[in-house]
């Protein structure tokens, strides 16, 4: 198993926060719905990050549940994608998540996704405008 380290934490971090937590209001570029799930080899992934990134723009990205179903967020309040080709990376990396009062909601979770899908991705989704976009994706974890 690859491992990146703080670096790599602190970077995919950093595209969490800048994707889930700006709050542009319903203003800025044209954006499209897009939801899907997540499976590796066939099982429902849990808990993954999955982002996409356009050639032109800021990303947009989820966390999936559960069942490994997710709705993109452009900013908040405002879901879905730029149209157009994006490149799609999902981890698991993530550091423990606490609520306000220091327990711990979510715990830190390793990287358990080939960097294939990930620092490495070759998976592509190409957003179409003015419709509801069903990205799923099926990994393969060998």
């Amino acid at each position: 198993m690859v491992r990146h380290g703080a670096a790599g934490l602190s970077g995919w971090l950093l595209v969490l926060v800048a994707v889930l937590a700006a709050g542009c209001g319903s203003g800025g570029p044209e954006i499209a719905y897009v939801s899907g799930r997540v499976t590796m080899d066939g099982k429902p992934l849990a808990h993954a990050t999955v982002v996409f990134i356009p050639e032109n723009g800021r990303p947009a990205g989820a966390r999936t549940d559960e069942d490994g179903n997710y709705v993109l967020n452009f900013t908040e309040g405002r879901r879905g994608a730029i149209p157009g080709k994006n490149t799609i990376r999902i981890t698991t990396l993530r550091e423990a998540e606490q609520d306000e009062n220091g327990k711990t909601v979510l715990p830190a979770s390793p990287e358990t996704i080939p960097p294939k899908y990930n620092t490495e991705s070759t998976l592509t989704f190409t957003v179409e405008p003015n419709k509801c976009n069903v990205a799923n994706f099926d990994l393969q974890s060998k």
